[in-house]
């Protein structure tokens, strides 16, 4: 199976409006994709999402990125967790990905 498929794929899956589908793509992207920069654009959009925990697990896959690939596109990632440091709900977890993206880029 291509790459280009999966990658298509993976975007129908979380286009969907199923929550633990949704999650689960995002995590076996996060984990299983070597293209990082695809994966942190895909964690970049799922992070403007309402649901707080589809959300939240974008911003922590940002910081687990930064970890497995030591690389993170830092202009495009840091303004969106900047502006998510204004939500509570997502404080530990955008501080998390800052001190991964310090720690291993």
């Amino acid at each position: 199976m291509s790459k280009k498929y999966l990658k298509a794929e993976m975007e129908r899956l979380i286009s969907s409006n199923d929550e633990e589908l949704i999650i689960n793509t995002l995590l076996d992207i996060c984990f299983n994709f070597d293209e990082w920069e695809w994966v942190q654009d895909v964690c970049l959009k799922l992070m403007t999402f309402e649901n707080e925990n589809i959300c939240g697990l974008a911003i922590t896959c940002i910081g687990h990125i930064a970890r497995i690939h030591s690389t993170i596109d830092k202009k495009k990632v840091l303004p969106v967790l900047k502006d998510k440091m204004n939500d509570e709900r997502f404080l530990g977890r955008v501080e998390d990905a800052l001190d991964d993206i310090n720690m291993f880029t």
